[in-house]
């Protein structure tokens, strides 16, 4: 399933606290959003008054997240976010079988490397792509020296891009690198 017309994310007071009761940052809940394995479904148990649907997928340190959300006009609203827990198993094959472990260390090294495709029930689930929803950004004042500043609008001229896009990919480039 495509959602074409989903654009951004929206947080308010009545959603923002939501995933930091359960030891998230807004940022987590909306990575599960572009993992390549996620999978949703419709959430018709608690859709008594809006349609809900629940995403299951990975962040980029590799947890498991349980996101319950809403679409309203060209947002997901999320309405929870929370790490997947012992009774969401259910969702999977009997084949799982979760370990004792020792610490949570080694708790959060076993769901960051359990690949979900390989334990749910594929008929319960649909696979979600949403290729036009963007992360939520925040503006930030920085200050740049002039020549460094004058170098990078020359760049992107060439590339014939906005030089704050360049300066973004920049970031994004040097913060990934190893």
């Amino acid at each position: 399933m495509e959602f074409k017309k989903l654009l951004e994310f929206e947080w308010d007071k009545g959603n923002s606290n939501k995933p930091k009761k359960h030891g998230l940052t807004l940022e987590e809940a909306e990575e599960v959003f572009f993992d390549k394995n996620k999978v949703v479904f419709d959430d018709w148990k608690h859709s008594t008054k809006e349609g809900r649907t629940t995403l299951l997928g990975k962040t980029k340190k590799g947890q498991l997240l349980n996101v319950t959300y809403t679409v309203q006009g060209h947002k997901v609203r999320v309405i929870t976010a929370r790490p997947i827990n012992k009774k969401e198993v259910i969702y999977m094959k009997k084949g799982l079988k979760i370990p004792k472990f020792k610490n949570e260390d080694e708790e959060a090294d076993f769901w960051s490397n359990l690949d979900l495709s390989k334990y749910l029930e594929s008929s319960d689930f649909v696979p979600a792509s949403f290729p036009n929803l963007k992360p939520t950004t925040r503006s930030i004042s920085i200050r740049i020296p002039e020549y460094l500043l004058n170098r990078v609008k020359e760049q992107a001229n060439e590339l014939s891009i906005p030089y704050q896009s360049l300066i973004k990919q920049y970031i994004k480039k040097g913060v990934f690198a190893e």
